[in-house]
């Protein structure tokens, strides 16, 4: 926020501060923080502090000037306020990016409205404000005491001025924003703390940390509360209570009445009609307290609250500027209390409810979920329209019934992400000065009236599992709906549970990893649990279905049984009919480890030698290239590139192919003056390494050594200055003018795309290179690229003939995608006939690199579409003039795909199948992994290669046991009237 750190300056001068040179206030990318463990502990100490973040207290005056605490200094000097003085820490870290500190008095709206708000900014501002209040004040604990530090009214007036000019501006009322400018609302301080779900819990947890026997109280109250939870605090407190604690007691369970409690939203809404001067919201308001006023069952009030709730979000979204919005915001979020404790006080219903009854249940909620913004309308109509297409009916058939649920599973999944797309980058800037950042997602889903949901949901899969014979397991236990597996495979070994991907200093290749998303950099381990599924089709989830590793999403339910797990030897088991087990490891796995039934998947890559010419050096325009060249000059990219220019002429990108006849000539120069040549180095050094099989740490302190002295050797090479003049004339014919186009640099390597294995991301792509010299050393890296400890480990336990790996290169224009993504011409999700899988993204890249992705599967014959998840990756990937990337914000949009390009795609699926290189030897079709990218509505074709799954996972005699009463019990019917 400039105005803050302005403040700063105009005090430094105030008071004679001059910085010299040498300790200016450095831009943020010279910042010299210290390491993440010194800021924690920073964080630690303004948290103990009696004056927490600040140093001095001073006042602030209209005219500029600052002056310390005495009485009234601004007043001939047209008026101010006082407030704290940050400490010098505070100032070096929110000059590095880190908003904490915040004082709404100082705050200009205007950084947050307009056509590029600061929400990096106000995101992490509002994560503050949770840790505030889920951390008895954190960095502002003792400044509380700090008499002045600041004054509550001047940082209402603050918080109220911000809302006020985001409610006035009409980009706040699109529906990508409604969520994020709801929690401002709900988290800024405009108003006294309210009975929230999130005080009661925690309430809860202060008072067991003080009262170990109310642990049962506190489990009870964060995982399946009702109203009745306060006469159990106040019967506890009487019989077993801590004396020092009294008023926590009754603190909780006077909260737990008051959220219960039908009378007070009634009084709210009544309340709030009164002080709009919008006359027809004032009518909303006011029907909407008499209906909850006149019907207490529990059913009823969920469905007032919801249906309220979606109408007053439609309406908000219909508005342009701020008639009457701040009193709409606050009655949705009173209402979506009332959702909250309609639906916990109804799960004491759900032992007597029906099945017919609960999915009712379900859609009342989905009206809540979508009025509180957890749901996108899109996601909305997509949950009813599941539901009605089989609540309508007397009975259905198990498959149709689970097939229902695992859908409806997607729905917290959906929640989690859309908080992710707001809230991801702030969490993972706090995270590391402050863990509790972590919890922000998990308290407000669990402060939701998606509690409810979950809980009717899972009781829903319990029965659907029971039907058809299937019991997922976590630990011995069943899930319910906690577990989804996306890839089938068994694999045995530790699991690993790092908070984030950079706190990992190396894999453990036998590890079972949960992981906070899926990373496209992800070196080879046994099994992947994933806290969100990203993409379905990114590089990382198609090399783990090639390869039969087991992937499973977890749900936020289930991460701490999961986590405290870590360090133990485990089973991760995922069925082709999609059962997840994860158990602990023990000898009765043995024999289902046997030799017969090892977790590596039946893989073997072997290069086509006697098709492989070396002698080709020659660069190679796309256009002379077909899919028959693909292991002999080419690897599979360029010639299937080459095969799809051949047919789609424009919608191909210009390019040319480095073969591989160019890097075999480099490998002919001597290791060092005198010494062999490097690949017969090479070929020694594989023997070497093959024969220490039986001492693995010696083997890979080997691997190690020589694969880092062959890219150090690789990217020092010379390549002579015939071959540079070649490429320099080459790129100019195919491109233009040096420094006016940017190219995507890619491996393609002669050990990918092969029968039975894809290695799909495995090696390099250099995005969007500018200028010679720089497309020179992206090429050297490419070359390198397979030769990484990430590509060697997922390939060579697999390889035959590691000395003949190599790589060509594709230079290729970029193309400047508005959206891009990859099209799978089957169905990956159900496997069901006549369906293709599509995961795209917004920008360049999307969806390959794990990016939270909108993901459909489409009927080929029909174009009809269902929805698999939104696009919820807060970034987007942009061509930079200058080179690289630009990581721009996502606009959130509902829709990616239009109809108009989703015929496209499903032109181009029939089209492509006749490509040779997409046929197995009895001629029959092999789906294809298509990467493609719009702009404008147009199409362009990036990459093409099989399609390649894991024919050992789909055929393990364990997995198939885990399904074997699928395929016997999925036509028996369900009564939708019974109990379950």
């Amino acid at each position: 926020m400039p105005n803050l750190r302005s403040t700063s300056i105009v005090i430094c001068l105030f008071f004679g501060i001059v910085f010299p040179a040498s300790a200016a206030p450095k831009p943020k990318s010279q910042s010299n923080l210290p390491d993440s463990a010194t800021l924690r502990s920073w964080v630690e100490e303004m948290k103990a502090s009696p004056k927490g973040p600040f140093q001095f207290i001073r006042w602030f005056c209209a005219d500029g000037t600052v002056h310390p605490a005495k009485p009234y200094p601004c007043e001939n000097r047209g008026g101010g306020i006082q407030h704290g003085l940050w400490t010098d820490r505070v100032m070096q870290m929110r000059d590095d990016g880190y908003e904490i500190a915040n004082l709404f008095a100082e705050i200009d709206p205007a950084e947050f409205v307009g056509p590029d708000p600061a929400l990096d900014s106000l995101n992490q501002i509002l994560l503050e404000r949770f840790l505030v209040s889920a951390d008895d004040g954190w960095i502002f604990r003792g400044a509380y005491g700090y008499r002045g530090a600041f004054q509550i009214e001047d940082e209402e007036e603050g918080a109220r001025r911000l809302i006020d000019a985001m409610l006035a501006d009409p980009g706040w009322h699109a529906p990508p924003r409604f969520a994020l400018l709801r929690e401002a609302v709900r988290l800024l301080p405009l108003q006294s703390d309210s009975d929230t779900a999130s005080k009661v819990r925690r309430l809860a947890v202060e008072i067991a940390d003080g009262d170990p026997g109310f642990a049962r109280l506190r489990a009870k109250i964060h995982g399946a509360p009702d109203a009745s939870d306060a006469a159990a605090v106040r019967a506890h407190a009487a019989a077993r209570g801590v004396a020092k604690l009294s008023d926590k007691y009754e603190e909780i369970a006077a909260s737990i009445d008051s959220l219960y409690a039908t009378s007070g939203v009634v009084e709210e809404l009544r309340s709030l009609a009164d002080q709009t001067s919008d006359a027809s919201l004032a009518k909303v308001l006011r029907d909407g307290a008499k209906a909850l006023a006149a019907d207490s069952a529990p059913e009823a009030r969920l469905g007032t609250a919801g249906t309220l709730l979606a109408a007053l979000r439609e309406r908000f979204q219909g508005q342009s500027g701020d008639s009457g919005g701040l009193e709409l915001m606050q009655a949705s979020l009173a209402l979506e209390r009332e959702a909250y404790a309609a639906g916990n006080t109804l799960l004491g219903q759900l032992a007597g409810a029906n099945r017919r009854e609960r999915l009712r249940w379900i859609n009342l909620t989905a009206d809540s979920l979508y009025g509180s913004g957890f749901l996108s309308r899109r996601q909305f109509g997509a949950v009813r329209r599941a539901i009605n297409d089989v609540a309508n009916r007397r009975s259905v058939d198990v498959a149709a019934y689970r097939d229902l649920l695992r859908y409806l599973a997607r729905t917290p999944e959906w929640a989690s992400r859309w908080l992710e797309f707001n809230f991801a980058t702030a969490v993972a800037r706090f995270a590391p000065i402050e863990p509790l950042a972590h919890l922000y997602t998990q308290d407000r889903l669990r402060g939701s009236p998606l509690l409810f949901f979950g809980a009717v949901l899972d009781s829903l899969v319990l029965d659907a599992n029971e039907l058809a014979g299937v019991r997922g397991e976590l630990f011995g236990k069943n899930t319910g709906a906690g577990l989804r597996g996306l890839n089938p495979g068994i694999a045995r070994g530790t699991i690993h549970a790092p908070e984030d991907l950079d706190s990992i200093d190396s894999f453990d290749r036998e590890g079972i990893y949960l992981l906070p998303e899926t990373t496209s950099d992800l070196p080879p381990v046994s099994g992947i649990l994933t806290q969100g599924e990203g993409s379905s089709l990114s590089h990382v989830q198609l090399l783990a279905r090639n390869l039969g590793i087991p992937n499973v999403v977890v749900t936020d339910a289930l991460l701490p049984e999961v986590r405290k797990r870590a360090g133990q030897r485990a089973v991760l088991a995922v069925s082709p009919g999609g059962v997840v087990q994860l158990n602990a490891d023990g000898p009765e796995w043995d024999a289902i480890f046997g030799q017969k039934e090892k977790v590596a998947a039946a893989v073997e890559i072997r290069p086509d030698l006697e098709k492989l010419d070396l002698s080709a050096d020659e660069l190679i325009p796309l256009d002379q290239l077909r899919a028959s060249d693909s292991g002999r000059t080419s690897g599979p990219k360029g010639a299937n590139l080459g095969e799809l220019k051949h047919y789609f002429g424009a919608a191909v990108p210009n390019g040319v192919v480095i073969p591989f006849g160019v890097f075999r000539r480099l490998l002919d120069q001597p290791l060092e003056p005198g010494g062999p040549s490097v690949f017969e180095w090479m070929k020694s050094e594989y023997e070497a390494i093959d024969a220490l099989a039986d001492r693995p740490a010696e083997k890979q302190k080997r691997i190690t050594k020589f694969l880092s002295r062959l890219r150090a050797w690789i990217a020092n090479a010379d390549v002579g200055s015939e071959f540079r003049d070649s490429l320099r004339s080459t790129l100019q014919t195919q491109f233009g003018p040096d420094g006016t186009y940017g190219v995507f640099v890619r491996s393609d390597t002669n050990v990918e795309d092969l029968p039975g294995f894809t290695g799909a991301g495995l090696n390099l792509t250099v995005f969007n290179v500018v200028g010679f010299d720089n497309i020179m050393k992206a090429i050297h890296d490419v070359w390198a690229s397979p030769f990484t400890e990430r590509a060697y480990g997922w390939r060579q336990g697999n390889m035959t003939d590691p000395a003949y790996v190599f790589p060509a290169v594709v230079i290729q224009v970029g193309f400047p995608s508005e959206k891009s993504g990859v099209l799978v011409t089957a169905d990956v999700d159900q496997g069901v006939p006549g369906w293709m899988s599509v995961a795209v993204s917004e920008g360049v890249g999307g969806a390959v690199d794990g990016q939270a992705a909108e993901s459909l599967r489409i009927n080929r014959e029909t174009g009809e579409v269902q929805l698999l998840a939104q696009a919820t990756a807060p970034k987007r990937n942009a061509l930079s003039p200058t080179g690289g990337i630009d990581k721009l914000p996502a606009s959130g949009a509902s829709v990616l795909l239009e109809k108009g390009e989703i015929e496209q795609l499903i032109a181009l699926a029939d089209d492509v199948e006749r490509f040779p290189s997409l046929h197995d030897e009895q001629g029959k079709v092999i789906p294809a992994d298509i990467e493609f990218g719009f702009k404008d509505g147009r199409l362009a074709l990036l990459q093409i290669r099989p399609f390649v799954e894991n024919a050992s996972a789909q055929q393990n005699r364990y997995l198939l046991e885990l399904d074997a009463d699928l395929a016997d019990r999925a036509q028996a019917r369900v009564d939708l009237d019974a109990i379950p």
